[in-house]
Parts: C-alpha cells; sequence; structure tokens
C-alpha cells in the first residue's frame, strides 16, 4: 500500500499532503499526458491575478472533489463486496483517507463562501460544504477499524490519523491518548517522533510549558527524524516562555549548529536556521550584553546574516526605548562589517535615537555618513546590489527630509542661529553631490530660503540657480531665477567686481531666456507707472500707461499696462472714453482668442454702461436704439440679450406698446436661452391684451405653458379662453379637450364647463348633456349639483316633466355634500315644485254632492305637495330662489282659494242649506286667501332686503295691491316701499 512504504519516511502530516495531491490528479492523468498538461496549464496560477487564481483553485478542488467521489463509489461498491474479507480493513482505512481529503475541499469551500467569484462559479459546492462533517466520518471509520481491525497492520497510522482529525475537532484529549498509544503500542513506528511534536504542540497551545517541553526533549531520541530540529526549535520556545532564556538560547544555537552538519545522501530533514536566528535576536535581547551581539550574531550567522540580525536586534532595542544599546549594536556592525547591506537603515535609526535624545550633532554626523554611503563611487555602493543602493537613497531622503523640514520650521519660529547652521547641514548633506532626490527642486528653494535668511546670500544665489536649471514648475523656475538675481545683488551690495558683473549677466541671461514673458523684462518706465496707479494718482498714471501699453502691447507687461489703463478710465467713469479705447486696442492690435474677448467685454459693459446713464437720464427712445445698436453689434455678445431686454423696457416706458411687443417676440425668437423671456412672455400677455390682441395673448400663454411645465394646465386654460375670445374656437376647443383628460385637476373642471358651454351655444345639447353627466359624476362640488341642476332644468324647459323631475331630484340628492350649490338645490327643487304645481292644477273640485269631500280632498293634497317643495326650495338659502318660490306658492294659495270659490251649492238643496253652503266655502277659502297675502308680505320683505334692482319687487307689490282690491274682507299690513338707490360697484 502506499501509505505502508510511506510510513518509514514521513510523518503522518507529511503523508497526508501527498496523498492529499496524488488524490487530486488521479482523474487528470487518467486523461492521458496531453490533456494532463492542457489541465496543468489551464490551472497554472498566475501571479498578480488574485481573483483568477480563486477560481483557479476552485476549479482544481472540484477536479479533487470529482475524483473523490468517484472513488468514494468504488470504495462503497468494493466495502459491499469485501466486508467480512481481510481486504475490509485496508479499504475502511482508504475510506478514511478519502474523508480526509473530503474535508480539505470543504474546508477550502467554506473559507470561500462569501467569495463573489468563486459562489458565481460553484454556488451549491459553496453552499453545502462541511468539513466538521467529513472529518466526523473519518473519525468514526478510525474508530470501527480500531475496534474492529485490533490486529491491522497500519494501526499506528491509524491511531495517529484519528488523532489528527480529532484535533481538527477539538478533541485534544483524545487526540493525545491515541497519539500516547502509538509512543507506547508501536515503538518502532517511524510516527513516534511526530506523536511526541502533536502531544508537545497541544501542550504549548494550552500553555502547560513545562510538560511540552518535556515532550519536545523526547525527539532527541531520534535524530535521524525529519522533525528532529523542529523539536528542539519548539524546545526552545518552552523554555523561552518558563522563562529560561538563556537555556532557550543555547537550544536555538543547537538548532543552528545542526543544520550546518553534513547530512548524509539522501537525507530530508527540516532547515530551521533563518527561522532559529530570527528569534534568537529575541532571546539575546533578554539576557545577553549588546556589546557582544556583533560577534555572536556573526558568529552564528555569519557576516551575511549578521547585518539584518544586528539591525533586528536594534529595532528591538527601539521599541522597548533603550537607544544606548541600540547605538552599541549598530556602531559596532558598522565597524565589524562596514559593507553591511542593513548600515543605511542603521544610519537611519541612528538619526532618529539621537533626535530623541536631543543631540543633534550626531544626528548631522549620521546624515552625513548616509550621505557618504549612497554616493555612487563610495565602496560600500560599490559592492551592493541595486535593491540595497535604491534602499540607501530611500533612507537618505526619508531621514534627510524630516530633519531638514522639521528644523527648518523651528528655526523660522525661534531663529536659534545653532539650529540653522544645523539645518543647512542638513540641506547640504542631503543634497550634496546632485544627490538623486525627489523634490529636488523644492528642497534646494527652501535651502536657498535658509541661506538668505542667514544672510548667507551667495549660497542662497547658487542654490537658487540650481533651482531655475532643474524644476519643471514654471513658478519655481521664474522664483528660483529672479530669487538668483536678487541674492547676488544682496552680495555684491554697491562694489561689483568683475567675476560678479559677469555672475550677474549669466544670471540676468538665465531669467529672461527662461521666462520671456517674465514680469521684470521691462524698464522702470512700468513701476513708476504703476506706482501712480496704485497711489491713485489716475490722472499721471493713464498716460504713462497708454503709452507702455501701445510701446509694449505684444508683451505681458504691455498688456497688463494696457489693462490698468482700461481700469483708470472706468475708475474716473469715463465711460465714453473707456468704450473707445478699449476699441482702440481690439481695432488696432492682433490679439490672441483669450485677450480679445477680455478687451472685447470692457468694451461691451462700457458701451452698455453709456446707453444705461442715457436711459437713467429719461431719454427712453434715444437709450432704446442705443440698446439696439449695441445689440446688433454683436448678437452673440453676453449681453446681447439683455441689452434687447432693457430696449423693451425703454419702449414700455416710453408707451411704445407695439415696439415692445415686438422686442420682445425678437428676444423670445433669437435667445431662447435667455433668462428674460419667460418674464417677457407674461408682460408680453399684457401688452397684447392692452393692444386688443387677444389671439397673440393666447398664443403667448401656450408658449409659456411649454416653458413653465408647472403651471402648464394654468397657462393653456388661460391661452385657450383668449383663443376662444378671439373666436378661434377650434383651438380652443382643442386645448380644452386636452386639458379635459385630467378632470380632476381644477382646469379640467373649468375646461369641460367651458366645453359645455361652448356646445350649448353651437345648440349641440346632446354633446352639452354628454359633458354635464361627466362633471356630475365626478362628484366635485359645486359644479357636480349645477350640472345635475342644468340637464334638469333643459329637460323642464322641453316639457319633459318626468324626467325634469327625477333629475331634479338627483340634484337635491346632493344636498349633503360639501360645497354643493344651494342655488342648484334650491332651483332643482323649484322645478320639482313647479311639475307637483301643475298637478295642482290640473285637480278640479268640480263634482257631485256626494263626492265633493273626495275632490277637495284630493286638490288639498296636491297643495300640500307642492306647497311642501316650494318651502324646501327655501329652506335652501338660496334668496332669490326662495322670493320667487315664496311668490309662487302664493299663486297657490290663491288658485286654491279661487277654486274653492267656484264650488256651487247642491241645485236641490233649500235656499237656506244653499247660504249655509256659500258660507262653509267662504270660511274655508279666507284663511287660504290670508296665507297668500301672508306669503307675499314675505317675499315682498325679501325681495327689499335682497334689494333686487329688476320689476320682482315692484310686482310682488302691485300683487299684494290687486289682493286688498279684490277682497275688502282681507285685513293684511300694507307697507310703503322706500327708496331704492342703485348699486354703484
Amino acid at each position: 500500500m502506499l501509505y505502508r512504504s510511506l510510513k518509514k519516511n514521513l510523518s503522518l502530516s507529511l503523508l497526508i499532503t501527498a496523498t492529499g495531491l496524488s488524490l487530486a490528479f488521479t482523474s487528470i492523468c487518467l486523461a492521458g499526458d496531453k490533456k494532463t498538461q492542457s489541465v496543468d496549464d489551464e490551472l497554472k496560477l498566475t501571479q498578480g491575478d488574485e481573483a483568477g487564481n480563486e477560481v483557479k483553485a476552485l476549479k482544481a478542488e472540484l477536479l479533487i472533489s470529482s475524483s473523490d467521489e468517484k472513488a468514494l463509489a468504488q470504495l462503497n461498491k468494493l466495502l459491499k463486496k469485501y466486508t467480512g474479507t481481510p481486504m475490509e480493513a485496508s479499504l475502511r482505512f482508504r475510506l478514511a483517507e478519502i474523508y480526509m481529503r473530503r474535508a480539505k475541499t470543504a474546508t477550502f469551500f467554506e473559507v470561500h463562501r462569501d467569495d463573489s467569484n468563486v459562489v458565481r462559479f460553484s454556488p451549491l459546492a459553496t453552499q453545502n460544504a462541511s468539513s466538521k462533517a467529513w472529518v466526523t466520518k473519518a473519525v468514526d471509520t478510525y474508530d470501527l477499524i480500531e475496534k474492529k481491525f485490533v490486529h491491522y497492520t497500519d494501526m499506528d497510522l491509524v491511531l495517529f490519523n484519528n488523532a489528527f482529525a480529532r484535533q481538527l475537532l477539538g478533541q485534544d484529549k483524545a487526540a493525545i491518548s491515541r497519539y500516547r498509544q502509538v509512543i507506547e503500542n508501536f515503538s518502532e513506528s517511524p510516527l513516534v517522533p511526530d506523536c511526541h511534536l502533536a502531544i508537545g504542540e497541544a501542550l504549548f497551545t494550552a500553555k502547560s510549558f513545562q510538560a511540552s517541553y518535556d515532550e519536545f526533549q523526547e525527539i532527541r531520541k531520534f535524530p535521524e527524524a525529519r522533525i528532529y530540529p523542529y523539536g528542539l526549535y519548539k524546545g526552545a520556545w518552552s523554555l523561552y516562555n518558563l522563562r529560561h532564556t538563556e537555556d532557550a538560547l543555547k537550544q536555538m544555537e543547537e538548532v543552528v549548529a545542526y543544520t550546518k552538519k553534513p547530512a548524509e545522501e539522501g537525507t530530508n530533514r527540516l532547515d530551521l536556521t533563518r527561522e532559529a536566528l530570527d528569534d534568537m535576536v529575541t532571546f539575546y535581547e533578554d539576557v545577553r550584553n549588546p556589546k557582544d551581539a556583533v560577534a555572536y550574531f556573526r558568529e552564528q550567522g555569519g557576516d551575511t546574516r549578521a547585518g539584518d540580525l544586528v539591525l533586528k536586534l536594534g529595532k528591538i532595542y527601539q521599541r522597548h526605548g533603550r537607544f544606548n544599546n541600540l547605538e552599541v549594536v549598530y556602531t559596532d556592525l558598522i565597524k565589524a562589517v562596514p559593507q553591511a547591506p542593513e548600515r543605511p537603515q542603521m544610519h537611519r535609526d541612528l538619526m532618529d535615537g539621537y533626535e530623541n535624545t536631543k543631540n543633534r550633532h550626531q544626528v548631522i554626523l549620521q546624515l552625513e555618513a548616509l550621505s557618504n554611503l549612497c554616493n555612487d563611487k563610495s565602496e560600500w555602493t560599490k559592492q551592493q546590489t541595486p535593491e540595497s543602493r535604491k534602499d540607501c537613497w530611500t533612507a537618505l531622503e526619508e531621514g534627510g527630509k524630516i530633519y531638514v523640514s522639521k528644523w527648518h520650521k523651528e528655526y523660522k519660529k525661534n531663529n536659534d542661529p545653532e539650529l540653522g547652521q544645523l539645518t543647512a547641514r542638513a540641506y547640504e548633506g542631503l543634497l550634496k553631490n546632485d544627490q538623486r532626490i525627489s523634490g529636488e527642486d523644492k528642497m534646494r528653494f527652501a535651502f536657498g530660503e535658509l541661506s538668505f535668511q542667514q544672510n548667507n546670500f551667495r549660497k542662497a544665489s547658487e542654490q537658487y540657480s540650481k533651482v531655475a536649471h532643474i524644476t519643471k514648475d514654471a513658478k519655481l523656475r521664474h522664483d528660483g531665477a529672479y530669487g538668483a538675481l536678487v541674492s547676488l545683488e544682496k552680495a555684491v551690495g554697491d562694489k561689483w567686481s568683475d567675476a560678479d558683473e559677469t555672475l550677474f549677466i549669466a544670471l540676468a541671461n538665465d531669467y529672461v531666456m527662461m521666462n520671456p514673458k517674465g514680469p521684470y523684462v521691462t524698464d522702470v518706465k512700468f513701476k513708476k507707472a504703476f506706482i501712480a496707479y496704485e497711489k491713485g494718482r489716475y490722472d499721471e498714471a493713464a498716460p504713462q500707461l497708454k503709452d507702455l501699453a501701445v510701446q509694449y502691447f505684444t508683451s505681458e507687461r504691455g498688456l497688463k499696462a494696457a489693462r490698468l489703463y482700461l481700469d483708470v478710465l472706468n475708475l474716473q467713469k469715463k465711460y465714453a472714453v473707456l468704450r473707445d479705447e478699449s476699441m482702440m486696442f481690439l481695432t488696432k492690435f492682433n490679439l490672441d482668442e483669450a485677450t480679445r474677448a477680455e478687451f472685447k467685454k470692457v468694451h461691451q459693459e462700457a458701451a452698455f454702461t453709456v446707453v444705461q446713464n442715457q436711459e437713467s437720464a429719461g431719454q427712453y427712445h434715444e437709450a432704446m436704439n442705443g440698446y439696439l445698436a449695441f445689440m446688433k453689434e454683436d448678437t452673440q455678445s453676453a449681453l446681447a440679450d439683455k441689452a434687447l431686454y432693457n430696449a423693451v423696457r425703454c419702449a414700455n416706458l416710453s408707451s411704445d406698446l407695439a415696439s415692445a411687443a415686438r422686442l420682445s417676440e425678437e428676444l423670445i425668437k433669437e435667445y431662447p436661452e435667455s433668462t428674460y423671456k419667460n418674464e417677457l412672455a407674461h408682460s408680453l400677455v399684457t401688452l397684447y391684451e392692452a393692444q386688443a390682441q387677444l389671439g397673440l395673448a393666447g398664443a403667448t400663454l401656450l408658449r409659456l405653458a411649454q416653458w413653465e411645465p408647472t403651471k402648464s394646465a394654468s397657462y393653456l386654460l388661460s391661452g385657450a379662453d383668449y383663443k376662444a375670445l378671439n373666436n378661434e374656437w377650434t383651438e380652443a376647443t382643442r386645448i380644452y379637450q386636452q386639458l379635459a383628460q385630467k378632470p380632476n385637476t381644477p382646469e379640467g373642471q373649468v375646461a369641460v364647463e367651458r366645453m359645455e358651454a361652448l356646445a350649448e351655444r353651437n345648440s349641440q345639447w346632446e354633446k352639452a348633456s354628454k359633458l354635464l353627466e361627466e362633471i356630475v359624476e365626478e362628484h366635485i362640488q359645486p359644479q357636480a349639483s349645477l350640472a345635475a341642476h342644468k340637464l334638469a332644468q333643459k329637460a323642464f324647459d322641453d316639457k319633459s316633466d318626468d324626467k325634469a323631475f327625477k333629475l331634479a331630484k338627483r340634484t337635491v340628492g346632493m344636498r349633503n355634500e360639501k360645497n354643493v350649490s344651494a342655488w342648484a338645490l334650491g332651483q332643482s327643487r323649484l322645478i320639482q315644485a313647479k311639475i307637483l304645481e301643475k298637478e295642482f292644477d290640473q285637480a278640479g273640485v268640480k263634482a257631485k254632492p256626494d263626492r265633493l269631500s273626495m275632490v277637495l280632498a284630493i286638490k288639498t293634497e296636491k297643495l300640500e305637495h307642492a306647497q311642501r317643495a316650494y318651502q324646501e326650495a327655501i329652506a335652501f338659502g338660496d334668496k332669490p330662489t326662495a322670493i320667487e318660490a315664496l311668490v309662487r306658492l302664493a299663486k297657490c294659495y290663491e288658485k286654491y282659494s279661487a277654486a274653492l270659490n267656484t264650488i256651487e251649492a247642491p241645485a236641490d238643496a233649500t235656499p237656506a242649506d244653499q247660504k249655509k253652503f256659500k258660507e262653509e266655502i267662504e270660511n274655508m277659502a279666507l284663511p287660504i286667501e290670508e296665507k297668500n297675502a301672508e306669503t307675499l308680505q314675505v317675499a315682498l320683505k325679501q325681495a327689499k332686503d335682497l334689494q333686487l334692482h329688476d320689476e320682482t319687487v315692484a310686482s310682488i307689490q302691485g300683487e299684494l295691491n290687486r289682493l286688498r282690491r279684490s277682497n275688502r274682507k282681507m285685513t293684511f299690513e300694507m307697507t310703503t316701499p322706500g327708496n331704492v338707490l342703485p348699486v354703484v360697484n
């Protein structure tokens, strides 16, 4: 078996890895070499492609998983066949191996469960993976082998693997028990040292350091075991945790010494030299003298590792604040191994340490030493790798920049001469020999500033000049070249030697060549004029600036002179002159696009201001023409639409409404993006209305509806109304129909009403009635009640009493709705009352004596119905309706009384009975006649209170007078009409 052959040479931890790899590629290899190669290429990891590598790893795990699934299936078949045979134990051992392999794959999927790339590639695998479940299956299988196959030849492997699996499940006690069984029962097994190691690791993790040390010491009995040095290494760490640091250090020395011994051919043993040496640094810091450190680590690791190890030791001292120890070990190493690659970092750390102890003279010495070290000609540089040389420059640059920046700031704040000298030396060390420092131009400029502050003007001039020659920053180039000139002038004073003059000429040539449009190219005349300008002596400055502008216009200084000259004219408010002079510059000189735009803007603003002054003076017609001329001069000017807008305003102010409207339309057409567009459109509506151009007013409102969407419906409705007033009914109807699509909006409701009114106007009652029904169905008051009444009124006018009565009933049924029209309710109830009055009129009183009482009862009932309807119409509170209802109700009383008076006494009655009959009829009629008069009295009072100015009051009064004349027996109050004056709005 594979495990049996490997058992002699490998620990189980390595065994599981090897087995897993053999299983992983079993299915791939079966396909042949060519396919194996292609799969291998496909799964090869690509450096830097993290996402791609994850997917490739997933593919590999899926291939392994597929192979394991096939192996499991095959094993299960074999187990069914060979259970109870000598092969069963080996088959179950193989099954446990595959379970562990499956656990490893499951672990991979568990780790990547939230990885979107992996989940996208295989979501089921990542969701269903459970490493614990597979390990548990393996444990169960190993347990079965232990119980059922006590004499299995590889029982040591079974116990070891079972222990390993149980450790994965956190069952350390059970695991250690099995490791002990291997040690005690299989003393010849190559797994014994691995068992001691596993037990020691578990005890170490549990912080039982003495017990773990004892286990690790047991490995010393197996010097040929591959893990032998690892046992020593872990034993050293147990000693360290037991505070036996000196012993721990010695045991680490054993690890190093072991790996130095020549190994037998074919021996595969662990090389822990690097790990041991690194950890020895930690141990050394606790128990050994820093003075011996360099010699010690040179002995243990040789000169190749000494620098690295001492650097690490120094870092530990640095973290622990033991700078003196750091200084000792670094200084010793620099002396002992001057070519150590780690020297730059040591100098860098020493700089920081000396700075922390305020020993800045030593900081400078270290910086200068580091500067010399990094120089291309130094012996150290010649022996280093490119990476080490790069590290040297990095250490120098980082350290040097920190201290020159820090010290320079302190010097600016405290002006300490000694600190200033140290800072200057730091700059020199950082920058000498034109060393390759990023941002060298800015560093040299700062050095120049420091030198200037220290009155070392020649040094400052030298640094400024170098800045000008190396920088790519235009401003820094200019300031460096100019600073070099100024510094040299300071250094020389009034006495110029030939050498100094030559140097000045060279620096001046540099300045002109590097800055051909620099601010110091022109002569003193500009400065003289500029001073006059700054002092506010504009009359003196203006002619000088104009001369400079004309003479040097092609230079930056000449352009600045021109700008200042125009600014003077502006400050003096000489706008007409400013307008003309700016135009002179525009026409006389060939300007670049940006400058032309600048001067053109000045010209336009000046010209605009001149016209504004005309407007302010009340010269509206002249100003209007001036604005128009300005606009036509440059229709694309930023002020063009404003000029046209101002022209509209001037036209309005001069009462030229036609021009105002025409110019407004022109602005809207030519400048559709103007901020004045909407404002002018609003004013256009008023202008067109004032000129009785209702169609144009409507068209303008329709444009506003497009420009101001939030008010679109309101503008559309108003526009349609204007169109209707202008007899443009087709367009108006189209808009009303558009608005009517949203009947729940106020505009939609009005649009439906307008359409209905238009339909009535055009005698299209069928269309009108449909629109009225739509209004009713929307249940929006008062429109719904008004529309419902109108439908009832139309039916009534058409003599369709039954239909009218039903429609009126629908209107009256709206009485409890909010905002319902009292007038519509009253009028609809009035229609019903009129229909009931007709029924009352049609009920006759002629009848034979034996049927007279029944006929009178019918007549009376009809009267009561009409009376109730009129009273309810009155109760709705609409006074005009109430007056009409009162008058008609009074008429009903009169007609009832008159009907009674027409009844004849029975012919066969005696005269006495006939007389008595007549008296009874009169007694019945008299109260009704009085009710008639009383009702008219109430109607008259309400009509007077309402101040009706039609014939209503006179008509009611006349009716009352008629009643008085026709029946003297009636007694009722007579009122004298008061003076009624017309109401003036």
